[in-house]
């Protein structure tokens, strides 16, 4: 039988952990705001955007017709996730609100507005890994240094600037593991609101119920409550089964074929894993070390860090089995975004000569991520496919002389380039043209930070110059102050 600690020790230590975490949440969502994207470039991304402009304006889940699918009478619903459009309605509400004022399209506005949940989801995630490492018995500075890992390290620095539902994904898969270390009674109805969401978020979140339900039972937690997370996924089922039939008139029709299959399970592991493409350890460096993390938590901490493991071989294995496993035109393992935190808060339980080499992986991470800080990472994308070569077809995957983490830089610094010789305000006037080329496109050829577009409402750049340099300035006094926090010993399970 399962010993809950008492109410005011649960209550103390909330409290104690939640400070500094929240410290870096702050700090983290500064920086991501500073650079903050003028647009979304993706077609998923757009058309999520476009069932919350459809709620906001038409009452009803429509899209434009190269946003989605047929559905129920013909009508085009988008083929995505629910739950990101959700709760971005308020944001499309506000932008539909301000267009007007400051004379831009609706759509431009809500697209921008939109992009602020992708980096407060990823910030707060940079908290919930400090707070999970620490669950796992790590150190402070261990736990600060697996925020810096995930917020910084990894591709979770690039989706902070897209509208995917990984950012979200990621949040959700975090926050119940942390959750359910804790094993409160609490925790529990938490972590199983989380899964409840998770597969709202995205289908794939279907596995964390199950996976949370298997600790909490080995943890001999009463069947009462370990069968919580699996109830909630399954009340998230229902909701999305019903989302389904408004579409499509299927509450097993999500709109779109996955296709799932063996035939190349071996090489896409090894592709998620390796590939110059699109492999973990080119794109993450920090989480190499999650293998020595795992082997320090063992000793106290087995099933929490078994649970860890567990849900990225999950998501390793579920996205290997999809034929088109590398998601063309991605930044890195996009699909493996939800299980880095997990892999994160691992590798922060290193000490010794390992904890210096994690802050080097780190710095090495942040060094292959940063290019897309500024720049589109389908510049890159697209300078191939003006060459001939397809990352839709999977061409780029064990190439390194393609490979995307060798050539961003260059890519970013032309995509720069080419914004300093051009009007921003003449490129939006041709929304109405297609962009079938870069010449062409509106969005690869800016600094794709948004105060690089003030232009566009009248405002100087230097106005949002300074107010990024000011963000970014107090979103790392705010990290880097953050580094030690006497409050916070070492603490076990």
């Amino acid at each position: 039988m399962l010993c809950f600690p008492a109410p005011d020790t649960e209550g103390n230590e909330s409290v104690r952990d939640s400070k500094p975490a929240a410290r870096l949440f702050l700090g983290f969502w500064l920086i991501y705001l500073a650079f903050l994207a003028p647009g979304i470039y993706s077609v998923d991304g757009n058309s999520m955007l476009g069932v919350a402009e459809s709620i906001v304006t038409h009452h009803g889940f429509v899209v434009a017709a190269i946003l989605g699918h047929p559905g129920l009478g013909g009508r085009i619903y988008s083929v995505h996730y629910p739950l990101l459009s959700v709760i971005t309605i308020p944001l499309a509400w506000v932008a539909l609100l301000l267009s007007p004022v400051v004379h831009l399209p609706f759509h431009y506005l809500a697209a921008v507005l939109a992009l602020l949940w992708p980096g407060a989801l990823t910030a707060a995630t940079a908290g919930v890994v400090a707070l999970l490492t620490l669950r796992l018995g790590g150190t402070w500075r261990g736990a600060w240094l697996a925020a810096l890992a995930f917020g910084f390290g990894t591709v979770a620095l690039a989706y902070a600037r897209t509208f995917f539902a990984e950012p979200l994904l990621a949040f959700l898969v975090a926050s119940s593991l942390y959750l359910t270390i804790g094993r409160t009674r609490k925790d529990i109805g938490l972590a199983s609101l989380c899964a409840a969401l998770a597969i709202l978020a995205k289908p794939p979140g279907v596995m964390i119920g199950p996976i949370l339900t298997a600790y909490l039972a080995a943890k001999r937690v009463p069947i009462s409550q370990s069968v919580q997370p699996s109830v909630g996924t399954g009340l998230g089922f229902i909701l999305y089964a019903g989302y389904n039939v408004l579409r499509f008139g299927n509450p097993l029709n999500f709109g779109q074929s996955y296709g799932f299959g063996l035939g190349n399970v071996f090489s896409a592991i090894l592709g998620f894993l390796v590939s110059p493409g699109y492999g973990l350890v080119w794109y993450c460096p920090p989480v190499i070390l999650a293998i020595f993390g795992f082997r320090a938590a063992v000793r106290k901490q087995f099933l929490e860090a078994l649970m860890i493991v567990t849900v990225f071989v999950a998501f390793l294995s579920l996205h290997s089995l999809v034929p088109y496993w590398f998601s063309g035109w991605s930044w890195g393992p996009r699909y493996l975004v939800p299980a880095v935190p997990g892999l994160c808060a691992l590798a922060g339980l290193v000490e010794g000569n390992l904890r210096k080499i994690f802050v080097v992986l780190i710095l090495l991470g942040f060094l292959i991520n940063a290019p897309t800080m500024f720049s589109f990472s389908e510049r890159y994308d697209a300078e191939l496919s003006e060459r001939g070569i397809s990352a839709d077809s999977g061409e780029i995957v064990w190439s390194f002389r393609h490979a995307p983490f060798l050539n961003q830089w260059p890519a970013a610094i032309r995509e720069t380039r080419d914004a300093m010789g051009v009007d921003v305000r003449e490129i939006f006037q041709q929304r109405g043209a297609p962009s079938d080329t870069i010449e062409s496109s509106r969005a690869l050829r800016v600094v794709a930070v948004w105060w690089w577009v003030l232009p566009l409402a009248h405002i100087s750049r230097w106005i949002g110059m300074i107010a990024a340099l000011l963000m970014t300035a107090l979103g790392g006094v705010l990290i880097f102050g953050a580094r030690s926090d006497d409050t916070l010993p070492q603490l076990g399970g």
